[in-house]
């Protein structure tokens, strides 16, 4: 503990560098290998305290060369733009004090800030071949244990 007033409070996350490079013929350029990010990275900060539970997360992910499925079933390779996606839940436990002991409801929000999945053409930087948008989405449950 650094101070009594974080009491509760914790984090945790990750991050990580790939550097791939391959030649996909013999006389072929070098490029990035397919699918990998050079960057990915994810961090949660939390509170958990007296039965209540709160926690932000968020995961990046560098832009990296794909393969897609293009116009009549053929492989193309494009550009995956970066994206950060954001997801928070709320929850209540009720303690052993409480009639309701064993019972936890909570409320999950993902998506929160509506990110899409972007593709682009290598050779045109500037055109979008693909763009898919999944929206927010918002759940309510509760588990019960006895």
């Amino acid at each position: 503990m650094i101070t009594p007033a974080f009491e509760g409070f914790g984090f945790t996350g990750g991050l990580g560098y790939t550097k791939t490079s391959i030649k996909p013929g013999p006389n072929a350029q070098s490029m990035d290998l397919p699918d990998y990010s050079r960057w990915v990275g994810s961090g949660t900060l939390f509170f958990e305290k007296g039965g209540f539970n709160a926690r932000a997360s968020a995961r990046y992910r560098s832009s990296f060369q794909g393969i897609f499925v293009g116009f009549g079933g053929e492989r193309e390779l494009r550009r995956a733009l970066k994206e950060t996606i954001v997801d928070a839940q709320i929850g209540y436990d009720f303690q052993a004090s409480s009639p309701l002991n064993g019972l936890s409801l909570f409320l999950q929000g993902q998506n929160l800030t509506d990110e899409p999945f972007v593709s682009v053409d290598n050779g045109a930087p500037l055109q979008i071949r693909n763009y898919q948008t999944y929206g927010r989405r918002f759940m309510a449950g509760f588990n019960y244990k006895f």
